[in-house]
């Protein structure tokens, strides 16, 4: 078996992506801190509850991404 490297998805990890997406749409919720935090927890530990329901990894992050970006707009 091939030793497979995952990537931590961490509340950082997300409020890193949050912030970059905000960065790419010139949103003002760039600056709000406890937005990102929060909307960052979520994600993550949205992730870690469908995993532990049994949802496998990509499927589980696809969900956690689609909080995460909920009502950031790419237009």
């Amino acid at each position: 078996m091939e030793n497979q490297q995952t990537i931590p998805f961490t509340p950082n990890y997300y409020s890193d992506y949050l912030k970059k997406e905000l960065r790419k749409v010139r949103d003002e919720r760039l600056f709000d801190e406890q937005f990102i935090n929060e909307r960052a927890e979520q994600a993550s530990a949205e992730f870690e509850n469908q995993r532990r329901a049994g949802v496998s990894p990509f499927s589980a992050q696809e969900l956690a991404m689609k909080l995460l970006l909920e009502g950031v707009s790419k237009e």
